[in-house]
């Protein structure tokens, strides 16, 4: 597990995560992952579709925010801890993701899954 993933206090290892995010994750990790990004709640809350006033995140909710989570550290191990270059690259139109913006197919597993494709191919220097 990644550094913004021990910050916040999930739980380490996927069937624990998987548990929380069925309880229900507290809406409270929108407002620290906004502080650690140096972002609105409200940016973040919208990112990973969380409705605000509400104590817990919705399963969906709670899935997206553990996709960005896992983004994001692979962002900031890829950019060897710059945050701003990890942010840049997740909130800019993308060629590779033809011209999406990454962070907003962190809805679906298959649009994570395309961003994690298009991470991997620049650690392993591929054409992208």
């Amino acid at each position: 597990m990644g550094m913004l993933h021990e910050k916040l206090g999930l739980p380490k290892g996927h069937y624990y995560l998987h548990l929380a995010v069925l309880a229900g994750l507290p809406a409270s990790l929108v407002s620290d992952l906004a502080s650690e990004l140096g972002r609105s709640p409200a940016q973040i809350a919208e990112w990973v579709t969380a409705f605000p006033g509400s104590a817990v995140m919705s399963m969906q909710a709670g899935e997206v925010f553990c996709r960005l989570i896992e983004i994001l550290d692979a962002l900031l191990e890829l950019y060897d801890g710059d945050l701003g270059a990890a942010l840049q690259w997740l909130t800019a139109p993308n060629v590779v993701l033809s011209n999406e913006v990454p962070v907003e197919l962190l809805i679906t597993e298959a649009g994570t899954r395309a961003v994690r494709q298009a991470i991997r191919a620049i650690e392993y220097g591929l054409p992208v």
